[in-house]
């Protein structure tokens, strides 16, 4: 058997990566960041402790790689939909659309969603952390006042902020009230609000 090549060993890394980062995600959506290890993730991915740090400097370092993963993963799921939608439909149409999706995104990556909320009030003491919240909030920011102006809507910077204020909103309610919140008629009212 003849040894591994260099691009044999770095698809061996980039693999082993990507596994770690679903166990973290997987292990961080259910305990919460503060409350999972390396140790945890390590075993989980079926990895020494140290050999983790072969892959990530530290825990924190870890979160950021994850956070950036998926955040990427769920713009791109739905921002790459509205983008395939947006010759085929009218500007409040695409809007329409484009909260639609996020809401079927949000419901099928709820691990992520409930991470990302949890984050979401503790990054003050995460500099790093908080960066990624940052960009993120930017990025979506300029995805909606981009429909919003497509489809002459006033202030639109500003109402992108609220929009994207108000889904966040929702998915924390969803979230925590479960079953008891009926999402189908908020978000059948959120849309005819904004598309009227």
């Amino acid at each position: 058997m003849s040894p591994r090549s260099k691009q044999d060993n770095e698809i061996i890394k980039q693999k082993r990566r990507e596994q770690i980062i679903r166990h973290a995600l997987e292990i961080f959506a259910k305990r919460g960041y503060h409350r999972t290890s390396v140790s945890d993730i390590a075993r989980a991915a079926g990895i020494s402790k140290g050999l983790m740090y072969n892959y990530f400097e530290s825990k924190e370092d870890l979160l950021i790689t994850v956070l950036e993963y998926v955040m990427q993963q769920a713009m791109d799921m739905i921002f790459n939909s509205i983008a395939e939608k947006s010759e085929s439909l009218s500007p409040r149409e695409l809007m329409a659309f484009g909260i639609e999706r996020f809401f079927e995104v949000m419901q099928a990556q709820a691990g992520m969603w409930k991470l990302s909320m949890s984050l979401g009030m503790q990054v003050a003491d995460m500099p790093k952390v908080h960066r990624v919240f940052v960009q993120m909030y930017h990025m979506t920011f300029q995805q909606i006042e981009q429909m919003l102006r497509a489809a002459d809507v006033p202030d639109a910077s500003v109402k992108a902020r609220i929009i994207a204020a108000q889904l966040d909103g929702i998915a924390m309610h969803y979230f925590v009230m479960g079953d008891n919140y009926d999402l189908s008629a908020v978000k059948k009212a959120f849309i005819h609000e904004l598309v009227s």
